[in-house]
């Protein structure tokens, strides 16, 4: 972790977004906006003298100093729709002030590919926001929003809870108020302090889930025919067995032989490391939702990553139920 000379830290965070790195940044939004490009669309042509494709145009990324040139980073439709990061950014800060949050001091985190194409915004709210569930290892929340300006993405923005204990995030219903808009003529960034705005005003409704949770007991029988029906149906049979095992132990396994026969639970296992934060033994759903969410938030592809930590509450839902 370093610190550039305007205050903004430079995180050990990286992930691959479509076979590429992307880094993070770190301060307030005032601190990281100069580090955002802004892109252009121009006629796709071979050069400048000859005919331009009718059907497409290039999306470049524009010159941030007076050294640089402009450079082609995609191509997309004529009907396309282009949404500037800081664009995005500013619209999802505009939601935060609607219901009275001062927004210089928040903290943000700000990825984005070598290119800039891709960007991942978060948004960290006032500790009075946060939800503890008694072990001083506090859930803080967090807006993210996804967006790519060549448009192989959507946009995507949504509320969700980070532990800081272990840097994992999970995303609960009652707050998950969220856009995934595509890049098209119909997509109105107008909606997004108005979306952001509505699902503040439920995050007590989140608070009250994961309080249902931390009440709600499990046994290790139960969790593990979970695991070996439910978990592994929706991410497989590795993650599975990683999460029935940090439930049983609090540690994190790897396979000895994954391709042994035998449920999830019932593969042979090297234990590896402490899962920061983790009980021991789960005794109740918030604890499962714990593991859960370790095992998502470790994906290193973020579109993954966001998939994994959505399904979070309906797999806690289908053990309560089992």
């Amino acid at each position: 972790m370093n610190m550039n000379d305007n205050g903004v830290t430079i995180l050990d965070e990286t992930v691959r977004w479509r076979a590429r790195d992307a880094g993070y940044i770190k301060g307030t939004w005032e601190q990281i906006r100069p580090h955002i490009p802004e892109f252009a669309t121009e006629e796709f042509q071979c050069n400048a003298k000859g005919p331009a494709n009718p059907y497409v145009r290039t999306v470049v990324r524009l010159p941030r100093s007076r050294v640089e040139h402009s450079i082609p980073v995609g191509i997309v439709s004529n009907s396309y729709t282009l949404a500037q990061h800081y664009e995005i950014g500013e619209k999802c800060l505009s939601g935060i002030a609607e219901v009275g949050i001062p927004i210089d001091e928040l903290q943000c985190e700000l990825g984005l590919t070598e290119l800039g194409e891709w960007m991942n915004l978060r948004i960290y709210f006032p500790d009075k926001y946060d939800f503890n569930p008694g072990d001083d290892n506090p859930l803080a929340l967090r807006l993210e929003c996804f967006n790519s300006v060549d448009g192989s993405s959507r946009l995507v923005i949504l509320l969700g809870w980070l532990r800081f204990v272990c840097a994992n995030g999970l995303i609960i219903g009652e707050t998950k108020v969220e856009l995934r808009d595509i890049h098209n003529k119909n997509m109105d960034l107008a909606n997004i302090p108005d979306i952001i705005a509505a699902g503040l005003r439920v995050v007590q409704q989140d608070r009250a889930q994961l309080t249902r949770w931390h009440r709600t007991p499990v046994d290790l029988e139960n969790i593990a025919k979970w695991a070996d029906k439910h978990v592994t149906k929706a991410w497989g049979k590795k993650a599975g067995c990683r999460v029935f095992h940090i439930c049983e132990s609090g540690k994190d396994v790897k396979l000895t032989d994954p391709f042994a026969s035998g449920e999830a639970t019932e593969k042979p296992v090297e234990y590896t490391q402490p899962v920061p934060g983790a009980s021991a033994l789960a005794s109740n759903l918030y604890d499962v939702s714990q593991a859960l969410s370790f095992v998502a938030t470790g994906r290193t592809n973020p579109e993954q990553r966001l998939a994994w930590q959505s399904e979070i509450s309906r797999l806690v839902l289908e053990l309560g139920v089992a």
